[in-house]
């Protein structure tokens, strides 16, 4: 599990001023709760890929999933949102697009072993 995720839990408040330009890294009640939530869904989203039987549609699935993360990085990144986060943005981003391409991969593999295993040919 990632540090970040942990530390977005049990810590939100150096997350908060870490990833946030000063003007926004206000700590409040409410950021961080939501801070807090950002952490335990990425950590029980890592338990569930580390202990659940993936197949290819559920790789396919995950990948698919990244896509408003990395809109979002690109937002923080890129657009308006370049005053609000750090350009530690880049990071979450370089994470994101290893995720979706780390699961198509695995789908694109998991995809031929199925189709091999059932007789089809594999182009």
């Amino acid at each position: 599990m990632p540090v970040a995720d942990l530390r977005a839990l049990l810590h939100p408040a150096s997350i908060i001023r870490f990833g946030f330009q000063p003007a926004y890294a206000v700590v409040t009640t409410t950021a961080s709760l939501f801070c807090r939530c950002w952490g335990a869904q990425a950590m029980t989203v890592g338990v569930l890929l580390g202990t659940a039987p993936m197949n290819a549609f559920s790789f396919r699935a995950f990948a698919a999933a990244m896509v408003p993360y990395i809109a979002w990085n690109f937002w923080g990144g890129l657009g308006p949102g370049r005053s609000v986060v750090t350009p530690l943005i880049w990071g979450d981003f370089l994470g994101n697009i290893f995720f979706a391409g780390g699961s198509l991969w695995c789908a694109k593999l998991l995809q031929e072993n199925e189709d091999e295993a059932a007789g089809k040919k594999v182009l």
